[in-house]
C-alpha cells in the first residue's frame, strides 16, 4: 500500500445530519459505553493481534476537530460562584481566591485552568490561548458556529505535524506504533504550575487559614517574620516541597486529567477512535532536540517553541538543568524572564481579581454571575498580610533554588490523548461485534459519505 505523503490528504467532509446527531447523544450512554479504540486507518500492529491496514489514513474532518477542541477547552459562559465571601461576622473566607467568572468545559482547583490545549495534525502544530480568556455571553459554545469559530482562532505555530521521537525513552514502547499517526489529531495539554502555586500561597496564608509553610529540607524560613508579628503560628507547619507537589496533582493531574475526560466523552460521542496514555517527556516535547538527546535520546525531535531556564550550577536541587518556563506571548509563566522578579509575579496573580483591570475592581464591560452588580463590593481584598507572605515564600524560593517552583517544573504535562478514524476491518477480525457500537461502525459511512 502506498500512503499519501503527510499534509496532502485532504479532509473529509461531514454530513449536517451526523452533527446534529452528536450533539443530541446521550451523555450517560457516552460515558458508560466509553472505550480506548486504538487501531487507525492506515495501522500496522505486530504481536499476536497482527494487522495492517489496507486503508489510507483519513484526517479528522474540520467540524470533529472543532468540536474535540470545544470539549477540552472551550469557555462555556459565566461561572455561578456561590461563594460565601464572608462569614456571618464579616471575616473572609478565602472565596475570592477562587473566583474566575469563567466557566470552562473542565473545573479547576482554584479556578486557575492553567492548563493549554496545543494539538498536532497533518498541517501543524496549533495551540489555543484560553487561560485568560473570559466569557462573552452567560452561556455560550452550545452552537456548532461557536465551535467553529473557536477553533479557527487556534495560533498556527509550525507547518507540519510534531515530529514526536517515537522511541525510548521518550514514549513507553507499547505506544510506539500509533503514538502521532499519521490522519491523527493528537492533543498536548499542558500546565502552567507558576500560578497554581501562588494563587494556592495566597488562599493557605490568608484569613481564615494562615497556613505557615517552612523547608525543613535546607532550614529554610521565611515566613518567621510574620510569626513574631502574630500573622502565622508555627504549629503544624506545610513542608514546601509537599506544597508544591500538592500543586502539581491539582495541574498535571486534576486538570489535565479532566481535559482527556472531556476528549473521551467528546470522542465516544462523534464515534470516533481515540486514546490517552502516557505522553512524551516534557521538557523534550517543549523544547526540542536538544533536551531530546540531553534525557539519552538520538535522532530528530521537534519543539514547541518554549523559552528555557537554566538552574545555576550551585543550586540545591536540579543543579544545571533547563526547565521551561513559557511559551513568549502566548503562555508564558508567573516566573523571571517574563516578570522582572518574583515580587512582580505575585502582584501580577493579585492583579488578575483586584487589579485596574481585575475581575473585582473593574466589573463594568464584563459578565458576572449575578444581576446586581453591586454584589461585587462586598468581596474582601486579600490581606496585606497573605500578600506580603506570598512575596517572602516566592522570593526565598527564587533566591534559594534558582527557580520557581523549588523542586518541580514551571511546566508540566503527563497525558495525551489521540483522536482518529478507526479501522472497522481490524476490530471485525479479532473482536466480537459488539466490542464497536453502531455509531462507531458506521462512522465514515455515516459522517464523510
Amino acid at each position: 500500500m502506498t500512503l499519501l505523503p503527510a499534509g496532502r490528504r485532504p479532509r473529509p467532509a461531514t454530513n449536517p445530519e451526523a452533527l446534529r446527531r452528536a450533539a443530541a447523544f446521550p451523555a450517560l450512554e457516552a460515558i458508560f459505553t466509553r472505550r480506548s479504540r486504538r487501531f487507525a486507518l492506515g495501522a500496522d500492529l505486530t504481536g499476536p493481534l497482527a494487522y495492517r491496514s489496507e486503508a489510507e489514513p483519513v484526517p479528522l474532518s474540520t467540524a470533529e476537530e472543532a468540536i474535540l477542541v470545544a470539549a477540552a477547552t472551550g469557555v462555556t459562559g459565566v461561572a455561578r460562584d456561590e461563594w460565601p465571601f464572608v462569614d456571618e461576622d464579616g471575616a473572609r473566607t478565602g472565596a475570592d481566591k477562587l473566583t474566575s467568572y469563567t466557566g470552562r468545559t473542565y473545573p479547576s482547583p482554584l479556578a486557575t485552568h492553567g492548563t493549554e490545549l496545543f494539538w498536532t495534525n497533518d498541517e501543524g502544530v496549533f495551540l489555543l490561548p484560553q487561560r485568560d480568556a473570559g466569557p462573552e455571553h452567560y452561556v455560550q459554545l452550545a452552537r456548532a458556529r461557536e465551535r467553529g469559530e473557536l477553533h479557527s482562532a487556534a495560533v498556527k505555530l509550525q507547518d507540519d505535524r510534531l515530529d514526536v521521537p517515537r522511541a525510548t525513552p521518550n514514549l513507553f514502547g507499547l505506544n510506539h506504533w500509533i503514538a502521532n499517526h499519521e490522519g491523527s489529531t493528537l492533543f498536548l495539554p499542558i500546565s502552567d504550575v507558576t500560578r497554581q502555586c501562588i494563587s494556592a500561597l495566597l488562599l493557605y496564608f490568608d484569613e481564615p487559614h494562615r497556613y505557615y509553610l517552612h523547608d525543613p529540607h535546607l532550614g529554610g524560613d521565611p515566613l518567621r517574620p510574620l510569626v513574631r508579628d502574630g500573622w502565622f503560628s508555627d504549629d503544624h507547619a506545610v513542608d514546601l516541597w509537599d506544597f508544591e507537589r500538592w500543586q502539581m496533582v491539582d495541574m498535571n493531574g486534576v486538570e489535565q486529567g479532566l481535559v482527556v475526560q472531556s476528549l473521551l466523552i467528546a470522542t465516544q460521542a462523534l464515534g470516533l477512535g481515540g486514546h490517552p496514555f502516557s505522553g512524551g517527556k516534557g521538557r523534550v516535547t517543549m523544547g526540542g532536540e536538544e533536551l531530546w538527546h540531553a534525557a539519552g535520546g538520538s535522532g530528530s525531535a521537534g519543539s514547541l517553541g518554549f523559552t528555557f531556564h537554566e538552574v545555576p550550577a550551585g543550586a540545591p536541587y536540579g543543579a544545571g538543568e533547563r526547565i521551561p518556563v513559557g511559551l513568549p506571548g502566548l503562555f508564558e509563566g508567573f516566573v523571571p524572564p517574563f516578570y522582572r522578579d518574583m515580587d512582580a509575579a505575585v502582584d501580577a496573580v493579585v492583579g488578575l481579581r483586584w487589579g485596574p483591570h481585575g475581575i473585582f475592581s473593574a466589573p463594568h464591560g464584563k459578565t458576572v454571575p449575578w444581576r446586581e452588580r453591586d454584589l461585587i463590593a462586598g468581596v474582601p481584598r486579600p490581606s496585606e498580610e497573605a500578600v506580603e507572605a506570598t512575596k517572602l515564600v516566592c522570593r526565598y524560593v527564587w533566591e534559594t533554588y534558582g527557580r520557581f517552583p523549588a523542586t518541580i517544573d514551571p511546566f508540566l504535562m503527563t497525558v495525551w490523548f489521540q483522536a482518529h478514524h478507526l479501522d472497522v476491518a481490524f476490530y471485525d477480525r479479532y473482536y466480537p461485534r459488539e466490542a464497536l457500537p453502531e455509531h462507531v461502525r458506521n462512522h465514515m459511512r455515516e459522517w464523510h459519505e
